[in-house]
């Protein structure tokens, strides 16, 4: 007989003597089945309690894994700090009810994380006193939510304490040393070192050897020594475990998965278009506030590269405009792989890819094509692409440059590639409207309208650029102070008009004798300013002699053609950062005086004709 039939049996047939009857043995197969339903049913109960249990631990993975993948600076955390805290409470010997309530707790620490506002998470500069007091609201609204959980280990302990700080200078309640729960110590140092290896808005991520030092550092203040010495001694493992994982994983941070539930593999691509949505929405903030905030092209369309690398997936993106000329296509701005080739390459307007879609307004998908671009010749390897995706940006229906995208990986781009980045062409026609727009005005503001030159306010802005830069170099600088001779009588004989025409050909005669990276101004009248960079009196004096020889050989021209016009000539003065001043007034003062100075001596030689003797 069966082990239930023994129990049941064996009393019966000491009762009975041994005999059994019909009546009995009905009675005791009655009660066989009776008791067989019993341990089946409460076979059924264990088991629906494990299903039960499994449910509400996968409901609250699932919870926790979204919350993590809605930060993408956080995205793994949560498997990470698992990870630390389950090595820790093993090797710290916890209780088994301590170490459930830890599992837990590393789960949904952040989950009050949903009550601080996004921009007071992802601030990259220091938080005010009102946004650290809303930060640290934190693990009180975690408890609460949590609160309504009956688990039935110490979580919400755990929770609400991970950050209090063994001095008691940690929140919310100040607690201090052993006041704190152990597993909320724990869960402090496993929180604080993943969040190290995560990179945030305002640094880049540590490797484990310069996060754990850190660690250490704050042992005493705000750690538990006994916790920093536990992590210390598995700090090895963890690091291992670190390194296999980035050996293996493509992504930029390795992730540590608890599989406890079997859940992350079924949550892992969710969690990933969560994540990417994520950063999609932050990179398009991002760049809404850079639209507001840059008005100057060149700063605008760095920042746009950058921004458009985080919202959509590529190798490199490179920014084309138009050149002065309405040929050319060139390559104002380019981050990523094969830059320095892109840097400066140009392409026709009108032709292959990048020039059709600035002259038709239409976007491009297609396959890579090495005739689309005139590249630069640089000592780079270059590397092959097989994708590209060509925008152009347009405002008010005027294409004013294009976002070319490029992939080493053949079919790159899809709908949500169009999608995202149409609105960022959008964004970006705007933004080089405005700073165009900007610049023009500018230009207005810094550019004298008579001569074309820049004006005395642009002068000084120059000067105090370049002087901050020989400062900061130790190389010299030179200003050259310039009024023409014999102009007076050019208006009062020959009129106002045909001084304005001169002082236009001196414009041109100086910027002639100057570098690109120099300066020619006009400061007052008929008085020019000239800066020359990293050049010292030598340089200067040679300059100041070519500007004579030039106004000496296009008067004796003028002459030549309109008999009786006064003869031209120009006197100079040179001061010399810093021997002659070591800021803008200064300079300026020095030069005048050497100008005057110069005109003394050309007017004692006979250089300087006698009507302008009269007028000087």
């Amino acid at each position: 007989m069966d082990i239930v039939t023994n129990e049941i049996w064996s009393p019966w047939l000491v009762f009975t003597g041994g005999v059994l009857t019909g009546s009995s043995l009905l009675w005791l197969t009655t009660r066989k089945k009776s008791l067989g339903n019993a341990l089946k049913s409460e076979s059924q109960v264990k088991l629906q309690m494990a299903r039960e249990e499994h449910f509400s631990t996968s409901a609250l993975e699932a919870l926790a894994y979204a919350i993590d993948a809605s930060d993408p600076y956080n995205f793994g955390h949560i498997d990470c700090v698992q990870r630390t805290t389950s090595v820790m409470a093993k090797f710290m010997d916890l209780q088994e009810d301590e170490v459930a309530g830890l599992h837990y707790a590393a789960l949904l620490h952040n989950v009050g994380r949903l009550g601080v506002p996004e921009y007071i998470l992802h601030k990259p500069s220091a938080l005010t006193q009102e946004e650290q007091e809303k930060l640290q609201t934190h693990p009180v609204l975690g408890a609460r939510i949590l609160s309504s959980i009956p688990f039935p280990v110490p979580v919400v302990p755990f929770v609400r304490h991970h950050c209090e700080h063994w001095d008691g200078k940690g929140y919310p309640d100040g607690l201090k040393g052993t006041e704190i729960p152990l597993g909320a110590r724990i869960l402090s140092v496993a929180n604080t070192y993943s969040a190290l290896l995560r990179p945030r808005p305002w640094r880049e991520a540590f490797q484990p050897d310069e996060a754990i030092p850190k660690i250490e550092e704050l042992s005493g203040t705000r750690f538990d020594p006994a916790v920093v010495a536990a992590f210390r001694l598995v700090a090895a493992q963890l690091r291992e475990e670190y390194e296999n994982q980035l050996g293996t994983n493509h992504a930029t941070q390795p992730e540590f998965h608890s599989g406890k539930s079997g859940l992350y593999p079924i949550l892992e691509g969710a969690a990933q278009d969560i994540a990417s949505a994520k950063r999609e929405t932050q990179a398009f903030e991002k760049l809404t506030q850079i639209v507001a905030e840059s008005l100057h092209l060149k700063e605008f369309i760095s920042k746009l590269v950058i921004s458009t690398l985080e919202i959509v997936p590529c190798s490199a993106c490179v920014v084309y405009l138009p050149e002065e000329d309405g040929k050319l296509l060139s390559a104002h701005e380019a981050k990523g792989i094969n830059e320095r080739h892109f840097l400066g390459s140009t392409t026709e307007i009108g032709t292959y890819l990048t020039g059709r879609v600035f002259s038709r307004g239409e976007s491009v998908m297609a396959s890579f094509l090495p005739q689309d671009i005139d590249l630069r010749p640089v000592g780079d390897a270059w590397v092959e692409f097989r994708s590209s995706f060509i925008v152009p940006m347009i405002h008010n229906g005027e294409c004013l440059g294009t976002i070319n995208l490029y992939s080493e990986d053949e079919d790159a781009f899809n709908a949500d590639s169009v999608r995202v980045m149409r609105l960022v062409a959008a964004q970006a026609g705007r933004a080089v409207h405005n700073a165009a727009s900007f610049a023009k005005v500018q230009e207005t503001a810094y550019t004298d309208a008579l001569t074309g030159l820049k004006n005395a306010r642009f002068l000084r802005e120059f000067m105090e650029k370049e002087i901050n830069r020989a400062k900061r170099e130790d190389l010299p600088l030179a200003v050259l102070n310039i009024d023409l001779d014999n102009f007076k009588p050019i208006n009062d004989e020959f009129g106002h008009a045909r001084g304005d025409q001169t002082l236009k050909e001196m414009a041109d005669i100086f910027n002639a004798h100057i570098r690109n990276y120099d300066l020619a101004a006009r400061y007052a009248g008929d008085e020019f300013v000239i800066v020359l960079a990293r050049s010292a009196r030598i340089q200067a004096e040679i300059v100041a002699g070519k500007l004579k020889a030039g106004v000496e050989k296009h008067s004796l021209s003028v002459c030549a053609k309109e008999p009786g016009f006064p003869k031209l000539g120009v006197s100079i003065g040179i001061a010399i950062y810093p021997d002659d001043g070591e800021d803008i007034q200064s300079l300026l003062c020095r030069s005048d005086t050497a100008m005057y100075e110069d005109k003394l001596d050309r007017k004692s030689t006979g250089k300087i004709h006698s009507s302008e003797r009269h007028a000087a």
